[in-house]
């Protein structure tokens, strides 16, 4: 293996995955290569994967001296199996490897079943592909393997997107079983690798907290909140997204579960324009759930994104019944969570409305969070409950 010579102290490095180009002082290697890095006083750092020309250099993926072969690839899939395993029992669907968190930087795989969905976002992984293939057939002997890699990490790592079936024939769409519950998944949808297991708990909250409420979910894609709501005893559920096809889907899965059709109601639009639209009506709900998709990739669109939230925040305070509950969620890093919470605070004062904090959402523990590491956390979530 190459040797990579970096600035700085050892501890520096002890605990981010990342080390960034100008910190590179010495070295070369090929596009995705597996190389030993080491400081200049010669303290060795990790075993990491190398770009000769992206901002982030190196992604270690040990801390001991490690060749990334074919046997290491698989007992690094293995291993991050098990430790789902280990958080769901007997459950087959879930985010199998996390990135970074599971020392597989750039990697996501997703088990829904008998198939897996994957995502590549960096080169590492891009030059392994066949053998990454190769790993998890031997592993798991799964009946396709589906990837669709066009994250904007992908632009950063000078990669094009891809979709493809690496592996098996592929369906149309999928049914996956997710808190006893069926949901028929779109594999070709445009959101993620075709369902967001990031909320898996925060479903069940929200269909402990739905009973006997009329419920508004906003950005509802193919049900996640609206079935979890049905089933926790919601009288009503408004569905709202911009996909009909989506919608669609929605409809199918609630008649899947031998749910009551009546008792959803799906709108078509723009969140924005449905949310006046709603207001304009004088409709009222007692549980609201906002969770649209990522508005901030990057720090610098950061403030452009708080407007939209403000906006989006200001209009379903407006719609919240007396007492009511509402369940707001980011999927991006750069928005922290004094970010949203000032988004509400400011919301709060334009409704002159009062509000209390019930409960912070996180994203689920098969997207685990590493010490040290802030973009392996991504989703955040804030309950508040009207006071008036």
């Amino acid at each position: 293996m190459q040797s990579i010579m970096v600035k700085g102290r050892l501890e520096e490095y002890a605990l981010h995955p990342w080390i960034f180009r100008p910190r590179v002082v010495r070295g070369e290697a090929g596009p995705g290569e597996a190389v030993l890095v080491y400081t200049q006083r010669g303290k060795f750092v990790g075993s990491a994967f190398y770009h000769p020309t992206a901002h982030i250099a190196l992604r270690l993926y040990a801390r001991e001296p490690q060749p990334f072969d074919y046997l290491y690839l698989k007992e690094r899939l293995w291993a991050a199996d098990q430790y789902r395993h280990a958080l769901f029992p007997g459950e087959e669907v879930y985010r199998m490897v996390f990135s970074e968190a599971d020392d597989l930087p750039g990697l996501i795989v997703d088990r829904y079943g008998e198939g897996l969905s994957i995502q590549i976002n960096s080169l590492a992984f891009e030059v392994r592909r066949e053998e990454l293939a190769d790993a998890l057939e031997d592993l798991f002997a799964p009946a396709w393997i589906f990837e669709r890699s066009e994250s904007p990490a992908r632009k950063k790592e000078g990669l094009s997107p891809v979709e493809t079936v690496l592996r098996g024939t592929l369906p149309e769409t999928h049914t996956i079983v997710l808190g006893g519950l069926r949901f028929r998944m779109p594999l070709h949808a445009p959101q993620k690798t075709g369902f967001f297991l990031d909320q898996r708990l925060n479903y069940q909250t929200i269909a402990r907290l739905a009973e006997k409420r009329r419920v508004l979910d906003v950005f509802s894609y193919v049900g996640g909140f609206t079935l979890h709501a049905l089933s926790g005893g919601a009288r009503e559920v408004y569905a709202v997204d911009q996909s009909r096809n989506a919608l669609d889907l929605l409809m199918e899965n609630v008649k899947e579960n031998r749910l009551e059709p009546s008792r959803v109601i799906p709108f078509v639009g723009d969140a924005f324009d449905v949310l006046k639209q709603l207001q304009f009506t004088r409709e009222t709900f007692d549980l609201i759930v906002l969770d649209p998709p990522s508005f901030a990739r990057e720090k610098k669109v950061v403030r452009r994104a708080l407007k939209g939230y403000d906006e989006l925040h200001r209009l379903v305070m407006s719609l919240l019944a007396p007492h009511g509950l509402l369940a707001t969620f980011s999927c991006s890093h750069p928005l922290s969570w004094e970010d949203l919470l000032g988004s509400l605070e400011r919301a709060a004062r334009k409704t002159g409305r009062r509000f209390r904090i019930r409960g912070r959402f996180v994203q689920s523990p098969d997207h685990p969070i590493l010490l040290g590491f802030p973009p392996s956390e991504y989703l955040r979530g804030w309950l508040v409950e009207a006071l008036d």
